[in-house]
């Protein structure tokens, strides 16, 4: 070791020498400093070889012609300063380390202030060229995490006369964060920041300076969404602030759990006055910091979860007041559509474990819920899909949240259904216009297309007909995600009972929503494919009362005729939908059932509306599928009789509307020959129409369209 050492002096002091030589005639103006940067990038060269054998003597040797050189620092170039610099820290992280004399260290934190963030008291030295002032931040850094700023006093008090250094350090450093000329002098800063605050254990120097460290910290993050600030700034300041929180208020809770707080007699910035007056100002300044839970960085999200979380474990008594905005905060951020990564299954897992904990936070995550669930109409109702996007999905997860820890939630009831139906039907009224202007009319002979398309799988998918699937995709995904999360609830029941029997009353788009939602709960979930016998034993007393009675009023809707103009198409279309949900439901149990709705849904394929006519093509595809038939055309083969008996009582009936010839028309197109054989009545019902009505044109042709279809297809 002697050895190395020995060749490191050796091999140091040429330059140095030449370095001090320099200096000193640069002080005269002998010389340039061209020279004493070449001089400069000798030493830095020589500094690296020697790296692992310097010790604090040597660096003592080293570091007295440097000084020459800052002595100069307001004459020389900023490149030669930042060589300078380089130099200083190899010194300090390979020399002194913690070996540093108190002296010594309290100068070298002087220099660095002023290099870095230029004179406290001459305004013309405050430009500091970015490349000096990061490299002067990183050697403050490096400063305090070797020494551990042993030369301020003592791990647990600072001697009284360097608490003017320490604060001036500060400023300089606060400076730097806010207001520095480039991201990395601001990064440093931070760091610098970080490094002060993790190796100062003084309560009242801390809390000194905490108010000016919180002031700044704030300032910088409140207005860095408007700002564009670097998110790795905003990460690291974020990080900064948790430190300082945890450091100085966290140690009121640790303290409280052991013996109530109360002001010490000779100290004026301890105790609880001093944390209730504290407590009140932070409580402000992360109000105006949780604007970046909407920030685009995942970096910039997982350190506000951090300082949030914080906030509600190592600052929770001091804090309390912040515990609803900081439940509010981590809720939305655990419901980014991010939510998939790693991280985010991570925090969320943590929000779940420290809500078990504690039932004032499961309080406080209750009532954002119920705020939430009140402005959801609101929110709804404003052109701001971000808005409505954001809210949804915070809901989602709150509820998420509160069905793991098993609560009771029936008072949530009522407002929930309220508010989804408010929110369902002013999204269907905005989307109104555009959606019934692209309906096209008219589709006479639709028969050979739709046997043809009928039994694609592409026909097993309804269409959206009550919202616009462009413009309002983004809300549509949104309410299915928080119906699917009602669904794994403990609401759901209650939700479904007061929408059925709401379905019964309303009327206009307010109905036509509730079937939406209604729909919506019982597709894709548990509650619409049961598929364990555990499940079924559970609910099906429970939920198959409110399927059926769905269902009913489903068929009480189809029963009217399709040409009733006051009903609405789309609420017909829902209907189709309820019925292709229940023969999902019941496979081929439904069969029965075609007795009531294979008419109905006939009757549509032949509307002038080209929308209904697609979902009610639809909806015979998958009640085929479901009920086992091969095709369209078998079912309707294999249930001639129901169909021929209906139309039957149509006709004999002397009922002309148009409905029954269409069904006809779309019986005979999609069964082919195989129908004839049962139509003989039927056709004996035609002719008499015929003999008695043939002074209607319209209705004339659309039974000579029947039987030249049934000619054709016997032919």
């Amino acid at each position: 070791m002697e050895d190395g050492r020995v060749k490191a002096f050796r091999m140091l002091k040429p330059p140095c020498v030449e370095l001090s030589q320099e200096a000193l005639r640069y002080k005269v103006n002998k010389t340039t400093a061209k020279e004493l940067l070449r001089c400069l990038e000798r030493l830095r060269a020589t500094l690296q070889v020697v790296a692992p054998s310097l010790d604090p003597k040597l660096a003592d040797y080293a570091f007295f012609p440097l000084s020459h050189v800052f002595s100069e620092s307001q004459k020389l170039p900023s490149r030669v300063l930042e060589l300078a610099l380089h130099c200083l820290r190899v010194l300090i992280r390979q020399g002194w380390q913690d070996r540093l004399s108190s002296e010594l260290g309290k100068q070298l934190l002087v220099l660095l202030a002023f290099l870095s963030g230029g004179s406290a008291t001459d305004a013309k030295s405050k430009d500091v060229d970015e490349d000096v002032g990061t490299i002067a931040f990183d050697c403050t850094t490096s400063l305090l995490q070797s020494s551990a700023a042993s030369f301020l006093g003592t791990r647990d008090s600072l001697e009284p006369e360097n608490i003017p250094l320490l604060g001036h350090t500060v400023t300089v450093m606060l400076d730097g964060i806010s207001s520095g000329p480039a991201a990395k002098v601001r990064l440093a800063a931070c760091s610098s920041l970080n490094a002060l605050v993790a190796r100062i254990h003084d309560r009242e120097a801390l809390q000194n300076v905490f108010p000016g460290v919180v002031s700044c910290l704030t300032r910088v993050l409140s207005s860095g969404i408007r700002s564009r600030e670097p998110y790795k700034v905003l990460e690291t300041c974020i990080y900064n602030l948790e430190q300082v929180l945890c450091k100085v208020v966290g140690r009121y809770d640790s303290l409280s759990v052991q013996k109530p707080l109360k002001a010490a007699p000779d100290a004026k910035n301890t105790g609880r006055s001093w944390l209730d007056a504290t407590a009140s100002q932070v409580k402000m300044a992360l109000s105006s910091i949780v604007v970046l839970r909407y920030h685009d960085r995942q970096e910039v999200l997982d350190a506000l979860f951090s300082l949030c979380f914080s906030a509600l474990t190592i600052c929770r008594s001091a804090l309390a007041e912040c515990a609803p905005l900081m439940v509010e905060t981590l809720t939305t951020l655990s419901s980014h559509s991010s939510q998939e990564s790693s991280s985010q299954h991570g925090q969320q897992l943590q929000l779940q474990q420290l809500l078990a904990s504690d039932p004032d936070l499961v309080d406080n995550l209750k009532e954002a819920l119920h705020e939430s669930i009140v402005t959801l109409p609101r929110v709804a109702g404003a052109n701001d899909e971000t808005k409505r996007r954001r809210l949804i999905e915070q809901l989602s997860t709150a509820l998420r949240l509160l069905t793991a820890q098993q609560l009771d939630l029936k008072a949530l009831n009522g407002p929930t259904v309220s508010a989804l139906v408010s929110c369902v039907s002013t999204a269907v009224q905005a989307s109104s216009t555009s959606t019934i202007s692209s309906v096209a009319d008219g589709s006479a002979d639709v028969g050979r297309v739709l046997q043809s398309a009928i039994s694609s799988a592409e026909q097993r998918k309804f269409v959206p007909i009550i919202f616009d699937p462009t413009s309002q995709a983004g809300l549509i995904a949104g309410l299915q995600s928080l119906v699917r999360q009602l669904q794994d609830s403990a609401l759901s029941a209650g939700i479904l009972r007061r929408l059925t029997t709401w379905l019964q009353t309303a009327a206009g788009l307010e109905q036509m929503g509730i079937l939406w939602l209604v729909l919506q709960m019982f597709e894709n979930s548990s509650i619409a494919n049961q598929t364990t016998d555990q499940w079924l034993d559970k609910h099906n007393d429970e939920f198959d009362p409110l399927r059926e009675e769905a269902y009913s009023f489903a068929l009480e809707i189809l029963g009217q005729s399709a040409y009733d103009d006051s009903v609405d198409w789309r609420l017909q279309a829902l209907s189709l939908e309820m019925v292709a949900q229940q023969a999902s439901f019941q496979a081929k149990d439904f069969r029965p059932e075609l007795v009531d709705t294979l008419y109905p849904i006939l009757e549509r394929m032949g509307s002038s509306n080209a929308a209904l006519q697609q979902h009610a093509v639809t909806c015979l595809s998958i009640v085929s599928n479901a009920c086992g038939y091969q095709s369209a055309s078998e079912l309707v083969t294999e249930n001639a009789d129901y169909l021929v008996n209906a139309v039957a009582l149509k006709l004999n009936g002397f009922d002309i509307s148009p409905q029954a010839s269409q069904v006809m028309l779309m019986m005979v197109r999609l069964c082919g020959s195989a129908l004839i054989p049962y139509m003989d009545d039927l056709i004996e019902s035609i002719f008499a129409i015929l003999a008695d009505y043939h002074g209607y044109p319209r209705l004339v042709e659309a039974l000579f369209e029947v039987l030249s279809a049934i000619v054709e297809e016997a032919g």
